[in-house]
């Protein structure tokens, strides 16, 4: 009978036991979870692209946050996905005397499908939404002009978006074929694209009307390593703003890449199809830094992602054609996104580029903060493979 009484307090005293070490397995487990997450905070803190620490493979629907953005998508699955995993932000270079004859109707087409929309002028405008810069307008001032916009886009707004377009107030883009091309690039690549001429430039430069895109760390190092520096940046305030810009960019490392369709043919096209199809103009041939194929009798590549030169009434007649107008029993669709590259950089042409700045402190830069501006030299050489 003196046995039952023992086995009860020795199976009490088990469970107490057992009970107090899963509360402290449990207490450490829930430990280690806030240290660990506590970790991921200031690791993406730390890093200038906390925005982009996210999968590729996730899909928009299990995203925790949207990406952020001035219209809905298109109901297109694969167009909403590209729209959310590669958000870019489009700044448009607009003049007070052309809101209502251009940027406007830029904001009513082409301009709802970027993921974050900008009008970069002199004058403030409610309806357009423009930022007013501290430039003189005209044609002679659309470096300073240009370099004051990038320099707000990259203050304001360079964690929340992975690729930076600049466009001019009469270019038209399709938003979701520069999504698809730019999917197969990594927005830690240090380059650009855009329609590349070869005047000025030895390493050639991308055509202001065309429009180019930045990857995030080619903004990052034209503001915090070429701006900083005027023998690499110029400081005056004239100049053509394509060309010094390229000047820029390969000042500080940035590649100009070849944004060129698996013909040949150019998808930023620095003249309008509406005007020219299928001769260009007289002067774009000589400015080209590719020769043209032969085998084509196309201006421009099926996968085109901008035009130059079209006025508001073209703005809307490309948006029918493009996104309206269907062919009974025809398939447009293209179906299948580009592969991933491995690097942006040609194969025939290996840029080397020799810093004295530390890579590593220049990828902890946040916008914001105050950085000690380094004291560097750039050089820029070129190596053609056999």
């Amino acid at each position: 009978m003196g046995v039952r009484p023992n086995r009860k307090r020795l199976e009490l005293m088990l469970m107490v036991l057992i009970g107090l070490a899963w509360g402290i397995l449990l207490s450490e487990l829930m430990k280690r979870t806030r240290w660990q997450n506590r970790a991921e905070r200031l690791k993406e803190e730390s890093s200038p692209f906390p925005s982009s620490q996210r999968s590729r493979s996730r899909s928009p629907a299990t995203t925790p946050t949207a990406a952020p953005s001035s219209t809905s998508p298109a109901p297109d699955i694969l167009a909403s996905r590209l729209f959310n995993e590669t958000r870019v932000l489009c700044m448009v270079l607009t003049s007070p005397k052309t809101h209502r004859t251009r940027a406007i109707h830029i904001k009513r087409t082409w301009g709802r499908r970027c993921n974050k929309l900008i009008f970069m002028s002199t004058k403030a405008d409610r309806e357009l939404g423009s930022v007013a810069l501290n430039v003189r307008e005209g044609y002679s001032n659309l470096w300073p002009k240009t370099r004051a916009a990038l320099q707000y886009v990259y203050r304001h707004h360079f964690q929340k978006y992975d690729w930076f377009l600049k466009a001019d107030d009469d270019t038209y883009v399709i938003m979701e074929n520069l999504r698809a091309f730019l999917h197969a690039y990594n927005l830690r690549e240090p380059v650009y694209f855009g329609n590349k001429f070869r005047q000025h430039v030895k390493e050639g430069y991308m055509s202001g009307g065309a429009g180019y895109v930045l990857s995030k760390m080619a903004l990052h190092r034209l503001v915090k390593l070429g701006f900083s520096n005027s023998s690499i940046c110029t400081n005056r305030n004239y100049g053509y703003e394509d060309v010094e810009l390229g000047r820029c960019l390969a000042g500080v490392g940035v590649l100009g890449g070849d944004s060129r369709d698996e013909h040949g043919l150019s998808r930023f096209i620095p003249f309008s199809p509406l005007h020219w199809y299928p001769q260009p103009p007289e002067w774009y041939q000589p400015l080209t830094y590719y020769t043209s194929p032969n085998n084509s009798s196309d201006c421009c590549s099926n996968t085109a992602i901008s035009f130059h030169y079209n006025n508001a009434q073209e703005f809307y007649v490309l948006d029918y054609i493009i996104y309206k107008l269907r062919v009974f029993g025809l398939n447009r669709e293209l179906g299948r996104l580009p592969g991933k590259e491995a690097s942006a950089r040609p194969t025939s042409i290996h840029l080397q580029t020799k810093t004295e700045l530390d890579l590593n402190a220049l990828n902890k830069m946040v916008p914001g903060r105050s950085v000690t501006k380094p004291s560097y030299r750039t050089k820029t050489t070129f190596k053609i493979a056999k």
